[in-house]
């Protein structure tokens, strides 16, 4: 029987799983789940993308165990006139990475696109980093300034360089405003103050706004939600999803469950802001395209049993 495919939507990836789940009567083990768009908030919670996934239903016979049908053939293929055709030799399986490889990887990109608050913009890929200069660090004060203002959120603000990277220290008066949307507001704020610093400033600015003592208490929080849903995944075996991460965010959820060696955590979606899964170990990602692969032979190796 050929699998069953269907696109399913929803305001993220659990969301979508849920209303698949319910709408075919299965549970979430029983489906195959890929991943087309994990959806975004876009800027200030604008211009919203919602979730989209695409699962397959398999029957039950194409989930018995591919071992069985290759040992009931071997006596058929014994008592034919002819030898068998010489075997294909494969070559080994690729050893699963481990998780410190994982979180090294996760790691890699975040040095490529991001700093140790966010992103880095696309204009400034291939820009040498440098060391700014009393003047520069001015520059950036005023426009930070200058763009709290036009939120109306007028606030004290510091800025001095540190390790190779501006960091923009904001009062918390508005803090609420400007950490609103579980950070989304301050990454999109630090997204625009980069553009501007990027187009009056030569070279490559690392740049990062804090408020407060706002990422501090965001990683504690991150640290947390990864340990509970890892708890989670551990009682049930159900994927747990994080809602979308910025690179230093997520590197956060892989650092602290590198460790654990009952769960694993993978980065999806594409752009800036990509969602963290949690999950368990030893469990392929499935996609429709694997499972049609694998019952394939499966198939043909069903009449050479009643020869």
């Amino acid at each position: 029987m050929s699998p069953d495919i269907k696109d399913f939507y929803g305001q993220d990836v659990p969301a979508a799983i849920k209303d698949a789940c319910e709408t075919l009567g299965v549970a979430q083990e029983q489906l195959s789940i890929e991943v087309i768009e994990t959806g975004s908030k876009g800027i200030f919670g604008l211009i919203r993308k919602k979730a989209h996934i695409r699962v397959t239903t398999q029957s039950p016979h194409d989930e018995s165990p591919p071992a069985v049908p290759a040992v009931k053939a071997t006596p058929a293929a014994d008592q034919s006139a002819e030898p068998p055709p010489p075997r294909r030799e494969t070559a080994p399986p690729r050893p699963a990475a481990t998780k410190s490889e994982m979180v090294d990887e996760e790691v890699a990109d975040n040095d490529g696109e991001a700093d140790a608050d966010g992103s880095e913009d696309d204009d400034d890929r291939g820009r040498e980093p440098v060391e700014l200069s009393e003047e520069s660090l001015a520059i950036i004060k005023v426009e930070l300034q200058r763009l709290l203002e036009l939120m109306e959120c007028p606030s004290d603000v510091t800025v001095e360089q540190q390790d190779g990277s501006v960091l923009c220290q904001v009062s918390d008066s508005y803090a609420p405003i400007l950490t609103s949307q579980e950070g989304r507001t301050l990454d999109s704020l630090q997204y625009l103050l980069r553009k501007i610093v990027s187009r009056k400033l030569p070279g490559r600015i690392q740049l990062g706004i804090d408020v407060g003592d706002y990422r501090a208490r965001r990683n504690e929080q991150l640290r947390d939600q990864a340990l509970h849903y890892a708890n989670q995944v551990k009682q049930d075996g159900k994927t747990q999803v994080i809602a979308s991460l910025n690179p230093s965010e997520r590197r956060v959820v892989h650092v602290c469950l590198q460790d654990d060696p009952e769960v694993r955590s993978r980065s999806i979606g594409e752009g800036l802001f990509k969602k963290v899964l949690i999950y368990k170990p030893g469990k392929p990602r499935k996609t429709s395209g694997r499972k049609r692969s694998r019952g394939g032979p499966r198939k043909k190796s069903t009449p050479r049993q009643n020869q």
